[in-house]
């Protein structure tokens, strides 16, 4: 208990989330010591420059370590108020890239792509802050003439592979005024900027009154199914994937010359997974739909398993259907059991909200969700279901796990939850309409 208080106490200061100061009020900055023997003392150090160290462990204890006996030393960062680009050092020699959200002793939590990840305490060597991309574009731009055409029409080239197409775009309008004698180059520039996947166009747009995209009837189509596997894949426990030979060419092709990019070698040997997850860093979503996920990963299965097939199909959709629809929600019910199905009321769920416009599912705190007070007995629930004639809780007594799995589910989700109807890019109507029995015949096939 002292620890932990001690642990909050620290990273509630660190609001800057830069270095976590040398010595706090009570139990010192969370360090990781490394003696030289192997072993390792987790705990807090309250004074750096003393010798011998003196680590209060998180069993209470105090132990002692001579500076000379010292392998290394790791300051843990903490929890960060806002995710923060940079490199994890692993104890095998490699690097992971992503947003650290938190560097504690339970490990270092990071976000790759559109996924969370935990990466053990003892696989961690070092974590190293990466420069912002306005900070990357400075410091690249500080290094080279402008007023040299060549050098920066190597730097907008640099932009625009790196995806900075805004600022490639400005700097494609100011090189033109600059160097007005080479317009072949300004237009070679704008053609290849031109031939960049305009990728933040897809993103949702914020608005003080969202609105819902309007989502099929019937099933989604076997891609976005795909698409909802590839944002809810869980790299700590990696479900089959398969990547074309001709996706790892494309990818290496775009990014050939970067500054620690794989060649395509290495890249040819990657496992399918790991491939996957360098497809997140880089954040080239266009080429998302030739990635190949045949089985649902842990949560979406744990959603299949314990939630949709078990009581929200049988018990709700007996009712909400998309028909009839009582209080604006409503299910699919034709073919629940396929994939495609299964993920629209993924999706529908995910839209419904109470009459008050509360969400029926709570990212923040599932716990408070609600679609489990719905579900309860109105006499022991905060927010009832309507008395409606046949209606029967889900919840009872004796179904206690049915509510931890719901709140187990939610917490294996991606967050912060995105908008995925907006995501996925669905449309509709489609165009041209498809009939029932075309989804139904496509989605016998593997998502492609």
């Amino acid at each position: 208990m002292i620890t932990a208080f001690l642990l909050n106490l620290l990273l509630c200061s660190m609001v800057d989330g830069s270095e976590p100061p040398s010595a706090t009020a009570n139990g010192g900055s969370p360090v990781i010591v490394v003696h030289l023997d192997g072993r390792r003392f987790v705990g807090f150090l309250s004074d750096s420059d003393a010798d011998p160290l003196s680590v209060l462990l998180l069993d209470s204890t105090t132990t002692t370590v001579p500076k000379r006996m010292v392998d290394t030393l790791r300051v843990l960062k903490g929890a960060m108020p806002e995710p923060k680009p940079c490199v994890v050092l692993l104890k095998d020699g490699s690097q992971r890239r992503g947003m650290l959200l938190e560097d504690g002793f339970e490990g270092v939590r990071l976000q790759v792509g559109p996924r969370t990840e935990r990466i053990e305490l003892t696989n961690v060597v070092g974590v190293r802050w990466r420069p912002t991309v306005a900070q990357e574009i400075e410091a690249r731009k500080a290094t080279i003439r402008s007023s040299d055409p060549a050098e920066m029409a190597r730097f907008i080239r640099w932009l625009i592979m790196e995806g900075h197409v805004e600022q490639a775009a400005d700097e494609i309008e100011q090189y033109a005024k600059d160097f007005p004698k080479a317009s072949e180059t300004t237009k070679q520039l704008q053609k290849l900027l031109a031939a960049r996947p305009q990728l933040d166009e897809q993103a949702p747009k914020r608005s003080s009154k969202p609105r819902r995209p309007a989502l099929p009837n019937g099933a989604l189509t076997p891609t976005e199914v795909n698409r909802i596997r590839i944002w809810e894949y869980d790299f700590e426990n990696p479900s089959p994937v398969r990547i074309p030979g001709e996706l790892r060419r494309t990818f290496h092709a775009r990014h050939l010359g970067k500054s620690g990019f794989p060649n395509l070698k290495t890249l040819r040997r990657l496992p399918d997974h790991e491939f996957l997850r360098l497809l997140c860093e880089m954040k080239d979503r266009d080429l998302y739909d030739e990635v190949q996920i045949t089985v649902d990963p842990p949560a979406l299965d744990r959603f299949r398993r314990t939630i949709h097939d078990r009581w929200l199909l049988p018990k709700c959709g007996s009712c909400h259907t998309r028909e009839s629809s009582p209080g604006g929600f409503g299910l699919e019910t034709q073919d629940a059991n396929k994939p495609e199905v299964r993920m629209l009321n993924l999706l529908l769920l995910e839209q419904a909200a109470t009459s008050d416009g509360t969400p029926l599912l709570n990212w923040r705190n599932p716990a408070e969700s609600r679609l489990l007070d719905l579900g309860k007995d109105p006499r022991a629930a905060k927010y009832p279901h309507p008395e409606v004639e046949g209606y029967t809780p889900v919840f009872h007594r004796g179904r206690e796990t049915w509510v931890t799995n719901v709140i187990e589910w939610l917490e294996m989700m991606y967050r912060p939850r995105p908008n995925l109807a907006s995501e996925l890019n669905i449309q509709w109507p489609r165009n041209p309409p498809k009939s029932v029995e075309s989804e139904g015949a496509k989605s016998a096939a593997s998502p492609s």
